[in-house]
């Protein structure tokens, strides 16, 4: 049993019909249909729930309604992603924990620190400061953080060791980087989450190959980042213009985790399972998350 933990499935891409990312005959593919058809597809293929992560402050109505349809397949954390806090009025982190209150999220996130855009974009100040905010509600609520860390893992590791005391578990969502800074995730209490990207042939894929390999497995998390990070996908017989409408979908999830048996030397049912478990204990998930 698989769950994604981190998805954006309530995201505008995923309305109507799409194409999205799937697997034919052992081969990727693009397939066409609805939500209601992936999500069908996705337990036909061992996908048991989903973590539906905020984004946006102003898309907290959509994602809720998204999953209070979809309940109990789909759980939800509630955040302000930073890109999206240097736009959100510094008011609304009131809004922001009503929210909470009212949705029970699985975890407080995304959150963290983007320097990703140039430094005159970044607003650096403002995301630390939705940062600690979040960092502190996720304390009072004895809740796990969704962390979204993008070129800023060296400010992002001092706010997280100043504050380790207030950490109640997290995931660095779709990890990037070497063994090393991975290892320094995980002495906080974190866990790595591992998607798309672990499957490409480029030096961030080799990277990432590396921090699987050094981290216990019980540090590990699967995520797509659904519809975005797609893996390799060049194979495809497809135009540039319909790759970019393409989605990624949770359905790549048995090649992740194919992929870090394949680099720790242990049976696909091991990391599957152990993953599926370090999925519930993080998030406080009950055995079958649908």
């Amino acid at each position: 049993m698989i769950i994604d933990s981190h998805a954006h499935y309530a995201y505008d891409r995923f309305t109507g019909e799409f194409p999205y990312l799937c697997k034919r005959d052992g081969a990727y593919a693009v397939a066409h249909g609805t939500l209601d058809d992936l999500l069908c597809e996705m337990r036909q293929n061992g996908i048991v729930g989903t973590v539906e992560a905020s984004i946006g402050y102003e898309d907290l109505d959509g994602q809720m309604a998204l999953v209070a349809a979809l309940q109990p397949y789909v759980h939800t954390t509630v955040g302000v992603h930073p890109t999206r806090c240097i736009h959100t009025a510094w008011k609304n982190r009131k809004n922001l924990r009503a929210y909470v209150q009212q949705n029970k999220p699985v975890a407080i996130g995304e959150t963290g620190l983007d320097y990703h855009h140039p430094r005159k974009e970044q607003r650096r100040l403002r995301q630390k400061m939705w940062f600690r905010y979040q960092l502190k509600l996720a304390d009072e609520l004895k809740l796990p953080l969704v962390l979204h860390i993008r070129r800023a893992d060296r400010d992002a590791l001092r706010i997280l060791q100043a504050n380790r005391a207030r950490l109640h578990g997290g995931v660095v969502h779709c990890f990037t980087g070497d063994a090393a800074l991975a290892n320094q995730y995980v002495a906080l209490g974190l866990c790595i989450g591992i998607g798309g990207k672990l499957l490409w042939e480029n030096e961030e894929g080799r990277e990432i190959c590396e921090a699987v390999k050094s981290v216990p497995l019980s540090s590990i998390l699967v995520e797509t980042d659904a519809p975005f990070v797609l893996p390799d996908t060049k194979e495809l017989d497809c135009s540039k213009k319909q790759r970019r409408k393409l989605c990624n979908s949770s359905l790549i999830l048995p090649d992740v985790i194919r992929k870090i048996a394949e680099l720790r030397e242990v049976p696909y049912e091991t990391v599957e399972d152990t993953i599926y478990q370090n999925t519930l204990r993080l998030f406080g998930l009950t055995e079958n998350a649908e």
